[in-house]
């Protein structure tokens, strides 16, 4: 689990993620205090802040070590406590012309990533989500008013601690000061040519201006299921003591493994609808199973009996040699659609989770077989990351999922048709291809206005997988973009080849 915590200077990233670290048992990466580090041995030094080539030297030369008091985290470098003097504006003013140095960054990001692989961490800093932790689990992009920013980060030089409600008096021509500098490294930060600040396109922007720490901590906690469950009281176990170490480390040493569900699925009792959202299919206890094998059979032969189907290029539609899950998407024309598609691949050895809308959980009977059956919700129309991220954990566990981009059953072509990319942001962040299906005849078994349904053939056709290596893109942003073109490109080329192969079929 790695929580990314991006933003401005005094929008309260350090302050939130220690809070988050503590109640969610994470390790703690501060990479603010790396890089300030890095500019006060450069003052210290003598070394202009703007000579790039003295400050990569220090960079490269300095040992940062973290440690903890018994109060606090500290910060050294090569044996010296600064935990105070990277705080002063001095430093302020030093951190941002350093931290833009490539070099700078290289060395401080090699440090941060080897602490990421050893286990579950919170991060914050300006380039977290987009540069040293793409692929985390949680992206923040926490902002504030200028003001505000300007009126913690003076509460704080005064001695105040807003994650414990301790104010302070401070001086406004201070405040006034360090407003001005803010913004300047602002522009600075934003403008730099290496890792500029910019949110992560799947980051949730969440402004702290008027929110408590304990409100801002809450609504990232609430972003991901296992973080979440991480919140629960642990089981109560002797603290080790945290001593200081060479290069960053936590503060806090104890975390859950992301492997390591959330919590043991019972067989009758104690499981929510999310605890199914995020476990993986096969860990589902065994009435579930023993339901979705029964549904699996039971519908794959009343489904070829009353509308004889059969899908095309079916060979397509085969395990990954390497194991990686894949994103299915088709066109949408009834209810048979997913009816068809899932007993066929599970019965082909494929774990597939189906993306149907928020709206089928108004019927709590829905939500429950959906929920046993391997399917988890999306709210449409909204920047849904729970959806995104169950999506992403999916399919790096190796299950399939089946998404409609088309958002609804399209009855009629005169229909205008809005297709959603979120698929293809879901199968970027989990590096997984995505595999184009169509299908014709399933429209004309439930004539507009019955309910009556019709008997007839149905067709279907699957096209090869699409990898994102094989776009003329460049960039994630470039490339999400051009597979949500590609991809639904391919299903409506499959879906016409089969029209004019089957006409009247629609």
């Amino acid at each position: 689990m790695i929580v990314a915590i991006d933003g401005p200077a005094g929008s309260g990233k350090s302050t939130v993620a220690h809070a988050i670290a503590e109640k969610c048992h994470l390790t703690y990466l501060d990479t603010g205090a790396m890089y300030r580090s890095v500019a006060a041995e450069c003052l210290r030094r003598g070394i202009d802040p703007e000579d790039a080539a003295g400050a990569a030297e220090v960079a490269r030369t300095c040992t940062i070590s973290f440690g903890n008091d018994g109060s606090r985290q500290t910060v050294s470098v090569d044996g010296r406590d600064v935990t105070d003097v990277i705080r002063t504006p001095e430093v302020d003013r030093a951190v941002s012309p350093v931290s833009a140095v490539p070099e700078v960054r290289e060395a401080m990001v090699a440090l941060q990533r080897k602490v990421g692989e050893a286990g579950s961490v919170v991060a914050e800093g300006r380039d977290i989500g987009t540069v040293v932790f793409p692929a985390a689990e949680v992206k923040v992009f926490l902002t504030a008013d200028p003001a505000a920013r300007a009126h913690r980060r003076a509460v704080q030089r005064e001695g105040g601690d807003a994650a414990k409600g301790i104010s302070a008096k401070v001086d406004p021509n201070e405040e006034q000061t360090i407003l001005e500098d803010l913004k300047l490294r602002d522009e600075r930060d934003s403008n730099r040519a290496a890792s500029p600040l910019k949110p992560a396109e799947d980051a949730v922007h969440i402004d702290s201006s008027t929110l408590s720490v304990d409100e801002v901590v809450a609504k990232i906690v609430s972003l991901d299921p296992k973080l979440a469950a991480m919140a629960e009281p642990p089981a109560a176990t002797p603290e080790k003591p945290v001593a200081p170490v060479e290069k960053p480390v936590a503060s806090k040493p104890k975390a859950q493994s992301p492997a390591e569900p959330a919590k043991r699925l019972h067989a009758f009792r104690g499981n929510s609808f999310d605890d199914y959202y995020d476990s993986a299919m096969r860990d589902h206890p065994f009435p579930a199973r023993f339901l979705m094998g029964f549904l699996v059979w039971f519908l794959f032969i009343v489904t070829k009996i009353l509308w004889p189907w059969r899908i095309e290029d079916g060979e397509k539609l085969r395990p990954a040699a390497d194991g990686r899950g894949r994103m299915l998407i088709m066109n949408h024309t009834s209810m048979l659609d997913p009816v068809i598609v899932v007993p066929y691949l599970w019965i082909h050895g494929i774990r597939i989770r189906t993306v149907y809308k928020s709206e089928f959980d108004k019927a709590k009977i829905t939500t429950w077989l959906f929920s046993r059956v391997g399917a988890f919700p999306v709210s449409r129309g909204t920047a849904d990351m729970k959806a995104v991220r169950r999506a992403r954990a999916s399919l790096m566990r190796g299950e399939w999922v089946l998404i409609y981009p088309e958002g609804t059953r399209v009855k009629s072509d005169d229909e205008p048709v809005t297709v959603h990319g979120g698929f293809a942001l879901m199968a970027h962040m989990a590096k997984a291809s995505v595999q184009p299906l169509a299908i014709v005849g399933a429209r004309d078994i439930t004539p507009r206005g019955s309910h009556l349904h019709r008997l007839g053939r149905v067709y279907l056709r699957a096209g090869d997988p699409i990898e994102f290596s094989d776009l003329d893109a460049k960039g994630k942003k470039a490339q999400v973009a051009a597979m949500g073109n590609v991809a639904m490109g391919r299903v409506y080329e499959l879906r016409d080849g089969l029209r004019g192969e089957h006409p009247g079929k629609m």
